[in-house]
């Protein structure tokens, strides 16, 4: 019966978010891939190594300086989800809500690109992770394993899951990370190697009691991944270190679509 319900309450989010992600998500979703693609999309200046057979020469002439075509790339791309499963996203049913929102709605953007969706569950190793398909049936049943599936451990761990993509996806890919950041190693210096190969898009959905701001003191409180008793002064929020990534955060206050939105609309710079 939990399996019954909870394809019930997926399809309920799948309705619902349909027409939201198809207005505000599927377009800057799109608009982030540029490449060597056939459908033009854009042009810049020539830079040493580009290939001449892409330059742009009626624009060149109007410039007096070489451009070069950038096209849209190709929609035969693979869309990687991943979802920190650790103990730190489930101290909540508020949380887990705003996580199963969150990978749906890209899901459901994907699926309106035409793109393959995997999905992957992780703490401190790869859980479990679904063949690369296009289909409702296989995105919302192998969604359905893997969230049903208890976790095996605790902690959750960065270095292992992007070790295990770099491994597995040689060819450049959409990695949608869906986690809190409380990892308990530092692995940002490999994320960002990464992400100048792939596009990566780190989801971070938190709840009212982790967005919180002391006026003054202490917090005495127990990690819950590894049941350590610590001290927390000011705001109890990871630090993410600027890098070719982009961050969506999902607070309680905000649309989770909206939140997703305003990550992918900016350039990256």
């Amino acid at each position: 019966m939990e399996w019954v319900s909870f394809l019930q309450r997926v399809d309920r989010l799948r309705w619902r978010l349909r027409q939201p992600v198809a207005n505000l998500l599927a377009g800057p979703y799109r608009s982030v891939f540029r490449g060597e693609g056939i459908e033009f999309a854009d042009a810049r200046p020539y830079e040493a190594g580009d290939d001449l057979r892409r330059i742009h020469w009626s624009l060149s002439a109007r410039k007096n300086s070489p451009y070069v075509r950038l096209g849209q790339e190709e929609r035969e791309l693979l869309c990687v989800l991943a979802i920190d499963r650790s103990a730190s996203m489930r101290i909540a049913p508020e949380k887990e809500d705003i996580t199963l929102e969150a990978v749906v709605a890209l899901a459901l953007s994907a699926q309106l690109n035409g793109d393959r969706v995997r999905w992957v569950t992780f703490t401190s190793r790869v859980e479990r992770f679904s063949a690369a398909r296009r289909g409702e049936t296989h995105i919302w049943g192998s969604l359905a394993q893997l969230w049903q599936a208890p976790p095996a451990e605790r902690q959750s761990r960065l270095g292992p899951l992007l070790h295990w993509f770099a491994h597995t996806h040689r060819r450049r890919s959409f990695l949608g990370i869906v986690s809190d950041l409380f990892f308990q190693d530092s692995a940002w210096a490999q994320l960002r190697a990464l992400a100048q190969r792939h596009f990566v898009l780190l989801v971070s959905p938190y709840v009212a009691q982790e967005w919180l701001t002391l006026p003054w003191g202490f917090l005495p409180l127990i990690e819950v991944e590894t049941g350590q008793k610590q001290v927390s002064r000011r705001k109890l929020q990871p630090t993410l270190p600027p890098g070719s990534f982009r961050w969506a955060r999902l607070l309680p206050n905000l649309s989770p679509i909206e939140g997703l939105r305003v990550a992918l609309l900016p350039p990256l710079h």
